[in-house]
């Protein structure tokens, strides 16, 4: 995408006024060539068909004994002591239940366990939404930046919805809800603990309605579980340069987002939006782009209990 860095006008950031039932708010959209290797779907079924502990009463060393006795869920639904139990999980595997299977995996799994990374292989291309937003700090406070990126065909389409001013915070997020499929698979980085709640309370703040129940995958804690040790710095930026290889041509600390928005809102100089719209599509870039790293990984590597 080509910005005019020397925009004077909010026309020169290359997007366009989105009308939409709550106001008016600026799209910014950009397109980059993006081809995930998934794994292959059959695969990631038969691992999480192995995914015993989701069944009530069977701990990890239960659930090793079983497997190591041939048993899969779908096995299991037919065992006198556990089929009661495990024949609601079988059957949501079966239809690809996946918000219902990841609410399970999060009971009874750590949150970087590789079954919830098979999981998200289970998606439909149309499912999975990597989401980052920019907001004035903490939970209460206003959102006035959503990135969201979806795969299509070979390609990542971000869609990035900013507040021009704090009054159009209301329409960014009833069109980032309204960009939502009905079942998302969401990937973030750090998204569980601020991006997601953050989008439901200012949405409950709004009385806009709730965010749809998602399979969420927040890769920080894949990326603490593998890296931390050798990288020590897991933030998006330290991964994205030491593990994809990857150099930002223009960023600012995410510290400073609320800053340069602030100096926005003071002296409406474009100029400090085009720093925090290029942190954003890049964050989103970034998190697509780790997502297929770490399916890589995790494809080469056997079940871990």
């Amino acid at each position: 995408m080509a910005w005019d860095w020397g925009a004077r006008t909010l026309e020169d950031l290359g997007g366009k006024t989105l009308a939409t039932p709550h106001g008016p708010c600026l799209l910014v959209e950009a397109e980059f060539p993006l081809a995930l290797s998934r794994p292959d779907p059959e695969e990631a079924q038969a691992r999480l068909a192995q995914a015993l502990g989701l069944v009530y009463g069977i701990g990890p060393v239960r659930e090793a004994l079983l497997r190591a006795r041939g048993y899969t869920l779908f096995e299991l639904a037919r065992h006198p002591r556990f089929g009661r139990d495990a024949a609601p999980w079988a059957e949501a595997l079966a239809r690809r239940d996946l918000p219902r299977l990841a609410q399970g995996l999060a009971r009874g799994y750590s949150a970087s366990h590789p079954l919830l990374l098979w999981l998200s292989a289970l998606a439909a291309e149309q499912e999975l939404v990597f989401l980052d937003l920019e907001s004035l700090g903490l939970s209460t406070l206003p959102v006035f930046l959503v990135g969201v990126g979806r795969l299509a065909g070979g390609r990542l389409v971000v869609r990035q919805f900013l507040a021009r001013d704090l009054a159009e915070e209301m329409a960014v997020l009833a069109q980032t809800l309204a960009e939502l499929p009905d079942r998302p698979v969401v990937v973030g980085y750090n998204s569980k603990a601020h991006d997601w709640r953050q989008l439901r309370a200012r949405l409950a703040y709004y009385g806009l309605g709730d965010l749809p129940e998602p399979a969420h995958l927040d890769l920080l804690f894949f990326a603490r579980r593998l890296w931390a040790p050798a990288l020590g710095d897991c933030s998006l930026s330290g991964v994205e340069r030491r593990v994809l290889g990857r150099t930002r041509a223009l960023d600012i600390p995410s510290a400073l987002v609320p800053l340069y928005y602030e100096a926005f809102l003071r002296t409406r100089q474009p100029r400090y939006l085009l720093p925090i719209l290029a942190h954003n599509r890049e964050d989103v870039v970034s998190v697509a782009l780790l997502l297929g790293r770490l399916w890589e990984e995790h494809a080469r590597t056997p079940y871990a209990a």
